[in-house]
This record gives structure tokens, sequence and C-alpha cells, in this order.
């Protein structure tokens, strides 16, 4: 018996420095990530005209500025409408993909998995300067523009996220539709569909994110009609860093927060189904 407690020990010791080191890094990710966003947010009341503290007086004044300046509301609306595109478009692309490799039985170390995921991997930089390069004459001064870069780099998010989500799928359903006489398209559709639509949700506000928070590729692909918030936030952080860019950060952390907060209620409740 002594000798079987022995033996416990060095598995409870390592247990325990696990869970220590589990929580000291979700104390560090919420000290870096937490910290910053809650003085942006205390930043985005302040009446003053600098991003400075300590804040003296608190107010709404620059989220009425915000929303009453037809460049910043353009701005918002040019991300939203773009950040949706590229939703629809990466989600189409990416699970369409992710199920011919899953139905052609592909293995992850093929080339094909590699080049699904390569432009994830592409400097931004390179991407932005490549496509308005090669496309600028002809695409520049669009919305179109910035849906099709924005994909490049949601397109292998989604692939990656439908791709685990096709394999988990118990094929012997899918067997079972086809032996009843159900056509692979209703198939598809009726079973398939249904068993990933939890992954499916999740890549499509996935890429949805990924838009909105693009900044990179966009600084080279906008034109002053097609500015999305972030390139005009940098833009007035150069000439006059007044709080209405923490409101501007304010709204983009809500909108990101609220698609995360729908990702992890659709697990919680996928969970919950099975």
């Amino acid at each position: 018996m002594h000798s079987g407690r022995r033996n416990r020990l060095p598995l409870l010791t390592q247990a325990s420095i696990l869970a220590a080191l589990h929580k000291a890094h979700v104390a560090i990710v919420l000290i870096f990530i937490g910290i910053p966003i809650w003085l942006t947010g205390i930043m985005a009341f302040n009446d003053g005209g600098f991003l400075t503290l300590p804040i003296r007086t608190y107010s709404l004044r620059w989220f009425t500025e915000f929303f009453s300046s037809p460049l910043w509301i353009d701005a918002l609306v040019n991300s939203l409408l773009v950040a949706s595109g590229v939703a629809i478009l990466a989600t189409f692309v990416g699970t369409s993909a992710a199920y011919a490799f899953n139905r052609f039985g592909l293995s992850r170390r093929s080339t094909w998995y590699f080049l699904a995921l390569l432009p994830l991997f592409m400097p931004g930089v390179v991407l932005g300067l490549g496509l308005l390069i090669t496309f600028g004459d002809l695409l520049q001064g669009t919305r179109l523009f910035l849906v099709l870069a924005h994909s490049l780099w949601a397109m292998p998010l989604v692939f990656m996220v439908m791709e685990a989500t096709f394999r988990h799928v118990d094929r012997r359903i899918i067997e079972a539709s086809l032996d009843l006489g159900a056509t692979p398209l209703r198939t598809f559709w009726d079973i398939t569909m249904s068993l990933v639509l939890t992954g499916l949700v999740s890549s499509a506000l996935f890429a949805f994110v990924v838009s909105l928070n693009e900044f990179i590729m966009a600084l080279f692909l906008t034109t002053r009609n097609t500015l999305t918030l972030p390139v005009l936030m940098w833009q007035s952080l150069r000439s006059a860093g007044t709080p209405i860019l923490a409101v501007a950060s304010l709204i983009l952390v809500g909108t990101v927060l609220s698609a995360l907060l729908i990702v992890f209620i659709l697990q919680i409740f996928r969970r919950r189904l099975t």
C-alpha cells in the first residue's frame, strides 16, 4: 500500500505543476490583453482632446463625434460589408475544399494540405503589394478587392476548422442515407450539413473577425472611398490621437467579443447535443 502511494505522488505533483502553469498562462494572457482593453474602454469616455491619463472629466463626447462623422461611419460600414463578404466567400471555398479533402481521404501530410494553408503563412505586406501590382488597375477602389484579399487569410482558417469537423462526422450515417435511396446531394444538404452546422457557423464567424481586424493588406488596397476602420484609425493616429480612436477600438472589440461569444455558445450547445 505504501509503494502504491509513493508511485502516485509523482503523478499528483506533475498534475499540480501543470495546473499551476495553466493558471499562470491564463493570468498572463488576461493581464496583457485585458488591461489594455479595459484602459482603452475607459479612454473612450474621456472628455479631453488627447489620449492621456488620468482622465479628469467623463462624457460621451467622442461617441457623438464618431456616430456623427460620415468618414468614421463609412469606414465602419466598409469594414462590416467587407467582413460579411469574406465570411461568405471564405466559408464557401474553405468548406468545399475541406469536404473534398475528407471525401477523397487525403492525408494531412499531403502537398494539397500544405497548399491549402500556404496563404496563411505569407506576409501581409507581400500579399498586399503583390495584389496591388497585379490587380490594382482593375480592382483597386472596390470592396470586392478587399473581400478577395482578406479571403486569402480567412480561407485557410475555415479549411482547418471544417477539415477537422468533417473528419469527426460518422460516415455510417451518411452511408445509411445513401443506402436508403437518397442522392449524394440530398444527403449532403440534409445529413452532412446538419452534422457540421456548428463548425460551419464558427468558421464563418472566424473569417468575419479576421477580415474585420485585418490592417496590413487593407493599407495597400484601400482608397478614400473604401477605407476600413483599422486603416482610418492608423491614419487618424498619425495626425491627431484623439479619444475617438478609443471609441473605434471599443466598437471593434465589442464586435469581436460578440462573435466569439456566439462561437462559445454554439460549442456548448453542440456538447449538450452529443
